[in-house]
């Protein structure tokens, strides 16, 4: 009989397990202003629901501004409604966050039946798909896919007026419910700064709450040699003249 042996404490299975039992004890709360308000800015992890079932699991380092965000990407989209839509969350110590076994509780939640986490690994995530996405004609799938942007989004914020092309960008940015992206000078250039073209070019909005597509076809018109597109899930405006497999040219 063996008298010693290697012993090794699997803490990222034990906070696996602990959060799945402490997520049974909750009630799905709906994805809505008022929920996501009365929620901490805190660190944890969160569940997403959509007509009950379990569609995505995460974590992050700010549990208000990411189902804030979440609650109006959903809003920017066809054949889906927030309404349906609900959320469970968990603060977790920022001792213990990144212990938070992200991975292992898809793959847990996976395994419960079809469907769970079906929108995990599949386009839903916050992040910028990147220009690749674009030049190299990825074709458009999964959440994308199910549930494209609304082209048509009426910009109410807007107000009918010449605008500054950087300017009016910046508030298209900043208000919409999905991804816009443009050039900047350089590589690496903040979208803050924007490109010069866009620093120096005026458009005329002619009046007020126009639709996206509407207004990104004006500020391509604006600056000669520009092009704006849109895509399933986002928009973007580039110095350039391509055609896109999957992107339709926007025009005045």
């Amino acid at each position: 009989m063996a008298y010693h042996a290697a012993f090794d404490l699997d803490l990222a299975l034990a906070l696996k397990d602990q959060l799945v039992a402490a997520f049974s004890d909750l009630e799905i709360g709906p994805l809505d202003g008022p929920s996501v308000a009365s929620i901490k800015k805190d660190q944890g992890v969160y569940k997403l629901f959509y007509k009950e079932l379990l569609v995505y699991v995460a974590k992050t380092d700010s549990l208000q501004k990411r189902l804030g965000e979440h609650l109006t990407k959903i809003q920017g989209r066809n054949n889906i409604s927030a309404d349906d839509m609900g959320f469970k969350c968990l603060y977790v110590h920022k001792n213990w966050t990144p212990l938070a076994p992200e991975e292992s509780l898809i793959k847990f939640f996976k395994s419960r039946g079809e469907g769970q986490c079906e929108w995990n690994g599949n386009g839903f995530g916050p992040h910028d798909p990147g220009r690749e996405r674009e030049t190299t004609n990825k074709h458009p799938d999964g959440f994308d896919a199910k549930y494209p942007i609304q082209y048509e989004w009426p910009c109410t914020w807007i107000r009918p007026k010449n605008w500054n092309i950087l300017e009016l960008l910046l508030s298209l940015k900043a208000n919409l419910p999905f991804l816009l992206r443009y050039e900047t000078a350089g590589k690496k250039g903040h979208y803050t700064k924007g490109h010069a073209d866009q620093r120096t070019a005026m458009v005329n909005i002619p009046k007020a709450g126009m639709r996206i597509d509407e207004i990104l076809g004006r500020i391509a018109n604006a600056m000669p040699g520009w092009q704006a597109t849109r895509f399933p899930s986002h928009m973007i405006l580039y110095k350039e003249d391509r055609e896109y497999k999957y992107g339709e040219k926007l025009t005045p």
